[in-house]
This record gives C-alpha cells, sequence and structure tokens, in this order.
C-alpha cells in the first residue's frame, strides 16, 4: 500500500459520500501505523515536532474533543450513550499530524514518482469531474438521490452521492478560492478549467443560496485584488453582464432569492418570519441552558424534539439542527468549547500569514513547477487560505458546515496541507536565520 496510492484514493472517497469517506479515514490511519514502523518514521516524527503550528492544532483540536466528550458524559440525557461522534470528528482533531504526514511522505517521492502521481492525480481528478457533473446534471434535472443502493425520487437539486444538497454545496465552497487562484496563475490550463467550471455548475445545480451568495463574493474579491489591467477590467464587464442578466430574467437563481425575500418558502411555523430564526431561537435557549460546556454531541432527534415542544413549534415538521455554525458549536460545548475552536481557525489565519509574508519554505514545495509558474504562487497560498477561511465563516452564519461530516472530512484535509505548507515555510526561515552571520 504506497503513500501514493493512499492519497489518490483519499482524494477520490472524499466525493463518494460519507461510507467511502469513513473508508479512507480507516485506510489513511493503517498506512500511517504500517508507515510509522519502517525507517522513514524517524524522519517523519522530526519533521512535525519542528512544526509549532500542527502541534497547537493537533493539541487544540483533541482538547476540543476531549470537552465533547465530557460535555456529553455530564448531560444525564446522553451520559449512558456510546460517543458515536468521535469517529468523524478524531479525523478533525488528529488531521494537523495525519494530513501532514501523508502530505510529508509524498513530498518525499523522487522525481519520478512524483511525476507519475501529478498524472495519476489529473486523470482522477477528469473522471470525477465528468462523473460527478453527469450524476449532478440527471439529479437536477429530474429528481432521484440513492437511498442504500437503489435510486429514488428527491428534489430537483445535486448532491451526487452525499446525503444532503447542503453538503455538497459546502464542499464545493472550500474549494472556490483555490479554483479561482490557479485560474488566475493557469489560465490556459484546461485542467483548471474544467475544475473552475465545473464547480460554477455545481454551486448552481445544488442550488444553496448562501453558497452561491458568498461564492459571488469570494470572486469579486478574487476580480478586484487578483487580477490586473485590462483582465480585471474585462472580468468586472462580464461579472456585471451576468448580473444583470441574473436579475433582470426569469432563471432558477432570481426565483430562489425573491421567495426568500418575500417569504414564500421555508416557513411551516407562524410565530418567526422563517424557519431559520426559529432553529436559532430554540437553540439560543439550549445554550443558555449550559452555556459553560453545552450539551454534549451525543443527544439524538428525541432529546431536540423537547426544546421545540416547550417553544411552542410542536406542529413544526423541521426540528431541525441550528443551522448556524457557531451557535451549534456553543449548543454542543459552550462558551469553552467555542473558545478552543476558535483558537484552532486562528492558528490556520497564522498559517496563512506565514505564507503570505515569506515564499522560502513554499518554493521548495513548488520546486517541480516552472519558475515562471511559482512566481506569486507561494503567496496566493496564504491567501486562497484566508479567503477560504472567510468564506466558511460567512456561510456558517446559516449552516451547520462544520457539524456535517461530509464537509468536515474535506475541511481537515485542506487545513492539513495548510498547516503542513507553513511550517515547511517556517522550518526554511529558521534555517534561513541560523545560516547568517
Amino acid at each position: 500500500m504506497t503513500t501514493a496510492f493512499v492519497a489518490l484514493f483519499c482524494f477520490a472517497a472524499s466525493w463518494l459520500g460519507v461510507a467511502a469517506q469513513s473508508f479512507a479515514m480507516f485506510l489513511v490511519l493503517v498506512w500511517l501505523f504500517i508507515f510509522l514502523r519502517s525507517v522513514n518514521s524517524g524522519v517523519l516524527i522530526e519533521s512535525y515536532r519542528s512544526s509549532t503550528l500542527s502541534q497547537t492544532a493537533l493539541i487544540i483540536g483533541l482538547a476540543w474533543l476531549g470537552l465533547a466528550l465530557l460535555s456529553s458524559a455530564l448531560n444525564p440525557w446522553t451520559s449512558a450513550s456510546f460517543p458515536e461522534f468521535i469517529g468523524g470528528y478524531l479525523w478533525w482533531a488528529l488531521g494537523p499530524f495525519t494530513v501532514a504526514a501523508l502530505a510529508g511522505s509524498l513530498g518525499a517521492l523522487d522525481a519520478y514518482r512524483s511525476r507519475k502521481f501529478v498524472t495519476n492525480f489529473g486523470k482522477v481528478v477528469w473522471v470525477l469531474l465528468v462523473t460527478g457533473c453527469l450524476i449532478a446534471a440527471s439529479q437536477y434535472f429530474f429528481g432521484w438521490k440513492l437511498q442504500g443502493i437503489h435510486p429514488v425520487p428527491s428534489e430537483y437539486r445535486a448532491r451526487i452521492l452525499f446525503s444532503h444538497p447542503l453538503s455538497l454545496a459546502y464542499i464545493l465552497l472550500l474549494y472556490v478560492p483555490l479554483a479561482a487562484a490557479l485560474l488566475i496563475h493557469y489560465p490556459k490550463s484546461r485542467l483548471v478549467l474544467a475544475v473552475a467550471g465545473a464547480l460554477l455548475f455545481l454551486v448552481f445545480v445544488s442550488s444553496s443560496r448562501t453558497v452561491q451568495a458568498v461564492v459571488v463574493l469570494v470572486g469579486g474579491a478574487f476580480i478586484m485584488f487578483g487580477l490586473r489591467g485590462r483582465f480585471r477590467t474585462i472580468s468586472i464587464g462580464i461579472s456585471l453582464c451576468l448580473g444583470l442578466l441574473l436579475a433582470t430574467t426569469s432563471n432558477p437563481i432570481r426565483r430562489r432569492f425573491i421567495s426568500t425575500m418575500e417569504q414564500q418558502e421555508d416557513r411551516q411555523q407562524a410565530l418567526y418570519a422563517d424557519d431559520r430564526i426559529a432553529f436559532w431561537a430554540v437553540h439560543w435557549d439550549m445554550f443558555r441552558e449550559k452555556p459553560l460546556f453545552g450539551h454534549g454531541l451525543s443527544y439524538h432527534q428525541d432529546y431536540l424534539d423537547r426544546y421545540y415542544n416547550a417553544h411552542g413549534l410542536t406542529g413544526l415538521k423541521k426540528k431541525y439542527p441550528a443551522h448556524n455554525m457557531f451557535l451549534q458549536i456553543m449548543v454542543n460545548t459552550g462558551i469553552a468549547g467555542l473558545i478552543l475552536w476558535f483558537a484552532r481557525i486562528a492558528v490556520d489565519v497564522a498559517s496563512c500569514v506565514i505564507l503570505i509574508r515569506g515564499t522560502e519554505g513554499a518554493k521548495k514545495i513548488l520546486s517541480h513547477l516552472p519558475e515562471s509558474s511559482r512566481v506569486g504562487m507561494e503567496k496566493w497560498i496564504g491567501w486562497v487560505g484566508l479567503a477560504t477561511i472567510a468564506g466558511m465563516m460567512l456561510a456558517g452564519l446559516t449552516q451547520n458546515a462544520f457539524q456535517d461530516s461530509a464537509v468536515r472530512f474535506h475541511w481537515t484535509i485542506l487545513e492539513g496541507l495548510l498547516l503542513w505548507f507553513a511550517g515547511r515555510r517556517s522550518k526554511a526561515s529558521e534555517r534561513t536565520e541560523a545560516t547568517r552571520p
């Protein structure tokens, strides 16, 4: 079981639904166990120990997970329940080590194996792009989903093999800044053009208004600050024309936004202007009941129903979670958990700043690229990271993005890669300082 195979399988499985993602997590852990027993494990451990950022993120992630376990154990309604959530969240907690280990092992491949991996990676991307877009198009036009292994009728929104269209939408949002940066640096690459086009198409057919709005904001930021001269002027003109076309013609995006503003949907109760506000009100009361450590992560729908019923929302069919990433964290782990979670985000932001301020480490990582392609790309890794964090924080105001295991799987991979890049950059800076007279 080679490192390249595990990495390719992990990437492919990330788009094939939660079951495939779970198997990929198991495969990575098996690979890590085998790798740690090999003669190269000493190099890996030493590399990890020298990365303060990855160590800090790992400690914070494990502390947050420990707090979630404690909160569940302190809740008398869930204290006897097995913490089923631990598997998915353990992947996130250990991400700064497991993903860094996999990335470090890939970075140590010789030139031949590295080129072979890049070639195979490109082939996998093409297969996923074509297959995913065909499945998404059929779901959007014919309305179906997989239930087990059987297709059943469903809403006319794309989800591919995920359980809900919003899972797909928020996964796509994680990659929009990266696709925008690659499009700016490699505008003639067929693969980059295909990825960017597929992302836009999938964002459209997954039909998440929040994600669509954030994509517009992120795209506008990259046009204003990432492009120069006539390219920026042309892009602004095209964007304005497209926006005017969407605003003045009858199309699915315009209709969904109008229905939201006029409260024509997403309302099954009379107490609040929108069902999402009802979710927030109920979960705010839950937070106020256990503000310090929260209710834990082991409770199920019957536990949640009690709070909706007490709030006068017995007849509400959609007794859903908070639909706000930050409020849900406070409900699950209290103020203490929110502080730890933001501390982990702060480590990610610090990694982005390190990459933006210097490029020595990134140059070595991207050394296989032509010099013309590397110019500016190193700092873009940091800017892409910041844009991704900002986009997910903004979109998380109306959805439990972090709590979705399918989204969190991709979140962990990208976060681990960011920390690994920043760790390489920090080591390069330390070596530079050490050699100065």
